[in-house]
């Protein structure tokens, strides 16, 4: 499998991200996407989308996302016109937006980029013909910006890409989709969990938001993210843990109570499991690495 990395586009790690107008008269080779994703608009045309070896008709309006090391390519190509923006996921922790906590975000950025690696692509954001237009306005200010440098780009180039994600996770609508084989009605569950991970969940209480019986809904979640629910709302907590000690000066017991721990030394606990070092620890190592 042929891998392309992000640097054939930028080689500007300190800020990882790039967006490009393609117009394709020839079939694109297949490859993969060496640690970073791309957010793919199809503005005009046709073409088949090849995904891990299976072909996915796409045209005007489609939005979908592909995760790292997924294997893609496009044939047939007919006045095919597209918008890419590939960036690290590091680029923007949109778990600190309240967007995150939409079914549409989960949808589009999460669920349905793990979907084409295990089921195929057949789920994405099909905009309606009034959607294309405003889509399309906030795409030329983000490429005008990234391409004009002028001071202050950087700052407006990730305001924009915010919207550009805010905009599409609005207009995600998971009752529009009709084959997803199960996996992006999961959505709403999941957007619940962004919202509420620091209060008890019960995996009934999450079922129900998705129609599915609490035994397929387990199923169903450890095949979409690899994890059970309570194991992901563990990863929630964590990453938020994270993201505090290294941007407040909450105190550990603060933190711990943010992200549903009562007892702080519990989550001490946690934490290290988790991430092979101490609350206490992983601050004062962001402190020498002058991170914090």
């Amino acid at each position: 499998m042929f891998r392309m990395p992000l640097e054939a586009f930028t080689k500007d790690e300190d800020f990882p991200f790039f967006i490009q107008y393609g117009e394709h008269d020839e079939p694109l080779f297949l490859h993969a996407h060496d640690a970073y994703v791309e957010l793919v608009i199809v503005l005009s045309g046709s073409a088949v989308h090849i995904v891990d070896g299976e072909n996915y008709p796409i045209q005007k309006g489609d939005v979908f996302v592909i995760a790292e090391e997924t294997e893609h390519g496009y044939d047939r190509p007919e006045n095919f016109h597209i918008c890419n923006i590939m960036f690290r996921k590091r680029f923007m922790d949109f778990a600190s937006f309240d967007i995150a906590g939409t079914p549409g975000f989960q949808a589009l950025f999460v669920l349905e980029p793990q979907q084409s690696k295990r089921k195929g692509f057949t789920s994405y954001l099909k905009l309606l013909p009034d959607e294309q237009p405003r889509i399309e306005k906030i795409i030329a200010a983000l490429h005008s910006e990234y391409c004009g440098r002028t001071p202050g780009w950087q700052t407006m180039v990730r305001a924009g890409f915010i919207r550009l994600v805010a905009e599409l996770s609005r207009m995600y609508d998971t009752s529009r989709i009709e084959n997803d084989n199960g996996i992006v009605k999961l959505a709403p569950a999941l957007a619940y969990m962004e919202r509420h991970f620091q209060e008890e969940i019960t995996v009934t209480e999450l079922a129900a938001l998705t129609h599915y019986s609490e035994r397929q809904f387990l199923r169903l979640f450890k095949e979409a993210t690899g994890y059970r629910p309570i194991q992901y709302i563990t990863r929630l907590r964590l990453h938020t843990a994270c993201r505090l000690l290294s941007e407040t000066e909450l105190s550990v017991t603060e933190i711990a109570e943010r992200c549903g721990y009562t007892d702080s030394s519990y989550f001490s606990r946690v934490f290290r499991q988790g991430c092979g070092i101490s609350p206490k620890e992983y601050r004062e190592d962001l402190a020498a690495r002058g991170t914090v």
